[in-house]
C-alpha cells in the first residue's frame, strides 16, 4: 500500500514546535521540551512510573472504514482510534498511579482557529495542547484518505496526552537551557522520538488483528522514515534522523511497553 502525503505528515509533526511557543503546550510534533540527558534530569523523565508499568495489552480494534473525499469519514476514523488508544493507555497509567483522563478531541477546518494559544499554522494538519487534541480538516490532506497515515497521526497525538499525564511534559519544561541552548535540538528530539515510540508501541498492540500484509509494515515504516529532519531537509532537527525515527518506532512496536521508550537516558547518537 502506497502512503500518500509524506510531506504533509512531516509538516504535521513540525507544527508548535517553533521558538515562542506556550510552556505547556504540545503539538503533532510536540512542544519545544528540549531536555538532553543529563544526570540532573527531574525523576520523572529517567525513572518514570510509567516505565514500570507493563505492555499495552494485544487488543483488536474496530474502526469505520474510511470514505473517499469524506472530511467526516476522517472524523470518525480518527475517533475510534482514539478510543481504542485510550482504551490501551488507561490500565498501564492507572497501574502507575497516574491520571488517565482521555483527550478532548476537536476537528477545525478554519486555519485561522485559535486552537492552541496561537493562529493555526496552515502547514499542520494536528496539535495537541492542554489536554486537548486539535485536528485541522484540511481538504488537501483528509479528501486522500489513507488509513496508515491516520493511524500513525493518532498514536503520536496520544502519545503527547501520555507524556503529559505522566508528568514528563511537566518536568522536560523545568529542565535548564533557554531556547538558544546548543542542547535544545537533542532535546527536542529526545521529545519527539519518545512520542513516536510511545505510538509504535501501541501501533505494535494492534497490529495483529489489522491483518496487514508484511508489506504495509514495510510502507509503514517508510512513511515514518521520511519525516526525518534529514529526509525532510530542514535546517532545525528536532525530530531526528530517518532512520532514527524508524529505530524508536521499531524499538516500542517490538515490545509495546512504556519502558522501551525512555530516551532520557539513550546515548546521544540513539537520538541524533
Amino acid at each position: 500500500m502506497r502512503i500518500p502525503l509524506l510531506a504533509v505528515l512531516a509538516a504535521a509533526l513540525i507544527t508548535g514546535l517553533l521558538p515562542g511557543t506556550a510552556a505547556g503546550q504540545t503539538t503533532g510534533g510536540t512542544q519545544a521540551r528540549s531536555h538532553a540527558r543529563t544526570p540532573s534530569a527531574p525523576v520523572e523523565l529517567i525513572r518514570n512510573r510509567l516505565y514500570e508499568s507493563g505492555v499495552l495489552p494485544r487488543s483488536a480494534c474496530s474502526v469505520p472504514r474510511l470514505k473517499k473525499n469524506d472530511t467526516n469519514s476522517a472524523a470518525k476514523h480518527l475517533r475510534a482510534w482514539f478510543g481504542c488508544l485510550g482504551r490501551s493507555w488507561r490500565p498501564l497509567l492507572k497501574d502507575a498511579k497516574l491520571p488517565s483522563a482521555a483527550p478532548k478531541v476537536r476537528f477545525i477546518t478554519d486555519p485561522g482557529t485559535d486552537a492552541c494559544g496561537t493562529d493555526w499554522q496552515e502547514v499542520g494538519v494536528a496539535q495537541y495542547c492542554d489536554k486537548t487534541i486539535v485536528i485541522y480538516l484540511k481538504d488537501s490532506v483528509f479528501k486522500r484518505l489513507d488509513p496508515l497515515f491516520l493511524l500513525y497521526m493518532a498514536a503520536y497525538e496520544y502519545g503527547n496526552h501520555v507524556q503529559a499525564l505522566s508528568g514528563i511534559a511537566k518536568a522536560a519544561d523545568r529542565l535548564k537551557g533557554g531556547d538558544e541552548s546548543a542542547q535544545r535540538p537533542e532535546r527536542l528530539r529526545r521529545y519527539n522520538l519518545q512520542a513516536a515510540c510511545f505510538a509504535g508501541a501501541f501501533v505494535g498492540s494492534v497490529w495483529k488483528s489489522l491483518h496487514r500484509p508484511s508489506s504495509d509494515w514495510r510502507e509503514f515504516l517508510d512513511l515514518v522514515r521520511r519525516t526525518g529532519d534529514d529526509v525532510q531537509g530542514v535546517e532545525d532537527r528536532w525530530h531526528g534522523k530517518g532512520a532514527t525515527i524508524v529505530h524508536w518506532v521499531n524499538r516500542g512496536f517490538t515490545k509495546p511497553s512504556p519502558g522501551r521508550c525512555n530516551t532520557w537516558t539513550a546515548a546521544g547518537k540513539s537520538v541524533a
